[in-house]
């Protein structure tokens, strides 16, 4: 039980790790023009495909990490709830904001006030737990038969 329990927390850190670094480098890399769409702080079409492909990157990093530590398939598929159910539990606040009309941008952002502040639509927000649960699985399954 204990060995399940480490095995998610180091998915799950491992993941954490992942999206930190390689959004953040490739925030650096394409810089706010690119990331976001012209004076605002709504995502570029680019911005949104890099994020389907890190997201499926760093589940797929956390599922195989998971398995490497647990040897178990139960433990994965629970790992790819846990990472499905949070990734609903994270994106309801901004399912439920009402602020429709995002801020206008101007110039080079920070990296944390472009995560502060970038709007992203509803259906990616939607997109990212089952992107994130499917990844895991698919790491899981590079490391053991599922």
């Amino acid at each position: 039980m204990l060995k399940s329990i480490l095995a998610v927390v180091a998915g799950y850190a491992a993941m954490a790790v992942f999206y930190f670094a390689v959004f953040t480098g490739v925030y650096i890399a394409l810089g706010a023009e690119r990331a976001f769409k012209t004076d605002s702080y709504e995502v570029s079409t680019l911005w949104l495909v890099v994020s389907v492909v890190i997201t499926l990157c760093g589940a797929v990093v956390g599922g195989f990490v998971c398995a490497a530590i647990s040897k178990s398939t139960r433990t994965c598929q629970v790992f790819a709830f846990i990472v499905f159910l949070a990734g609903i539990l994270l994106c309801l606040p901004a399912l439920m904001r009402d602020d429709e009309s995002p801020h206008v941008r101007a110039g080079e952002v920070p990296n944390m006030q472009a995560m502060q502040l970038a709007v992203t639509p509803n259906w990616m927000h939607l997109l990212s737990p089952v992107i994130g649960a499917a990844g895991v699985l698919l790491g899981a399954r590079m490391k053991l038969p599922l």
